[in-house]
């Protein structure tokens, strides 16, 4: 695969979100907890014929788009094989390997995805943008978008996320 010609990057500081979550691995759920996940977005690809890959402030806009979807709301996996969700009167149960906790509904944000890691959520915004910048007719000169979540300080999970040439 020849490397594409350029690079265009964006991580702006208020390009995140702040979110509770919890993650399983081995017979463990972790407790819940919350983080101020920073994002960062890299798309490579050819020229548009206005001298970059994709418009700073429109990559940006859309990015933080799907960031503030997540922003202060509790996020659920919901195709965990371990993490069973139910919903009743407003809320939802949330059980696995021995805990249980009810959150308010309006509070969650239930995600297609088997676990809460940083990867998993950047492959959900890059799905997500993927789409949108396909709806906005701006996919053109991209070849592939890297999207990266910062959970913690300098703890990145990224996501590739290759588009068709």
């Amino acid at each position: 695969m020849t490397p594409s010609p350029f690079v265009t990057w964006v991580e702006p500081a208020d390009l995140g979100f702040n979110s509770a979550h919890f993650i399983t691995y081995g017979n463990v759920c972790e407790n819940l907890h919350g983080h101020n996940f920073h994002t960062r977005v890299t798309a490579h690809g050819e020229d548009t014929g206005e001298g970059y890959v994709l418009d700073f402030v429109a990559l940006t806009r859309l990015a933080r788009e799907i960031c503030q979807e997540l922003s202060d709301h509790v996020i659920l996996p919901a195709t965990s094989p371990v993490v069973r969700l139910t919903e009743e009167d407003g809320l939802v149960k949330v059980e696995s390997f021995g805990k249980r906790f009810w959150i308010e509904r309006e509070s969650c944000v239930i995600l297609q995805i088997p676990n809460a890691t940083a990867e998993l959520l950047a492959r959900h915004i890059g799905d997500r943008l993927t789409e949108a910048l396909h709806r906005e007719k701006l996919a053109k000169g991209v070849h592939l978008l890297d999207v990266g979540v910062e959970e913690a300080d300098r703890q990145w999970g990224f996501s590739r996320h290759a588009f068709p040439r």
